[in-house]
């Protein structure tokens, strides 16, 4: 194998790499946030359960569990298949969480940390304070989407915390049935705070989309680096037959696929047929395979 192919060899497993590494933070985040929810019913009497729902804490992580149950199948085919990717929608509700939890992140460290410690790092409050937005940030950036992010998706993404804001502004502004968790109304009236924190979450939410973007655009410069624009059709498929053969010698049976997703940016790159390169590839696998029965 050259050093070239050894190169491309090397970017399907960090494919598969970070497809894994998203679905471990998937589980965790799930583990982490049904277990306290659990806890806190098993625990709490049922009027204080309530209560914690009126905490965006609970429901931007509860909201983020349910967005992860989704994440999770694409996760694991996105080990089989060497790489992670998800359609539109699911990217859309992805990025909508991870704002949600981020900005729980951002407020606990930068403002309940300072008059309240103990509420903001107190036994589960850590692991929803913290480390879940962190697993959250990770997996979401492990995603190899073909979609880039935009300013369009950024103001969908802030959905989910309005419908809080509106539910904040009239339990706590107007009739009072809250407590004003988050001081909104103590130090600024509702009215200056409000458009500040929505200020806030709109820069979070940009912050998050450029990173994405980047590394989206770096991922593609990858690709390009590594297959040399001046190969011709032949090599090309010889080289892909090299791959299948590396994965027909080094995988498992049951768990060997084809890694579709790469295929298809060689054929839009080289304008080769994708039925080709995946003959190719799969006569490799086969060939790979026979040869370590051989070896055996």
């Amino acid at each position: 194998m050259n050093k070239k192919e050894s190169k491309r060899v090397h970017l399907i497993n960090l494919f598969k790499w970070r497809s894994w590494t998203a679905l471990t933070a998937c589980l965790i985040t799930l583990f982490f946030t049904s277990g306290s929810v659990i806890y806190a019913i098993k625990t709490d009497p049922l009027e204080l359960v309530r209560t914690q729902f009126q905490w965006f804490t609970v429901d931007s992580n509860l909201f983020m569990a349910f967005a992860t149950m989704m994440i999770i199948p694409f996760a694991i085919e996105g080990t089989k298949r060497k790489r992670l990717t998800y359609p539109k929608w699911a990217q859309r509700v992805h990025y909508a969480g991870v704002i949600n939890t981020t900005l729980t992140m951002t407020f606990v460290l930068c403002f309940i940390s300072w008059y309240d410690p103990e509420l903001a790092f107190g036994e589960e409050n850590f692991i929803l304070h913290i480390i879940c937005p962190l697993l959250v940030l990770i997996a979401f950036f492990m995603v190899e989407s073909p979609h880039p992010l935009t300013r369009i998706d950024n103001l969908r993404a802030l959905t989910p915390f309005m419908i809080y804001a509106i539910l904040y502004l009239k339990n706590v502004v107007i009739t009072g049935e809250w407590d004003d968790h988050y001081m909104l109304n103590t130090f600024l009236p509702f009215y200056v705070s409000a458009p500040l924190v929505l200020i806030l979450v709109y820069t979070i939410g940009f912050l998050i989309r450029t990173v994405h973007n980047r590394l989206l655009k770096y991922r593609e410069g990858q690709m390009k680096q590594i297959w040399d624009q001046d190969l011709d059709p032949v090599s090309v498929k010889i080289e892909i037959y090299s791959l299948g053969t590396h994965a027909g010698l080094y995988e498992e049976k049951d768990a060997m696929t084809v890694p579709y997703d790469i295929l298809e940016q060689v054929s839009k790159r080289f304008n080769i047929r994708l039925e080709e390169l995946s003959r190719a590839y799969n006569k490799g696998v086969i060939d790979g395979m026979k040869q370590k029965v051989e070896e055996e």
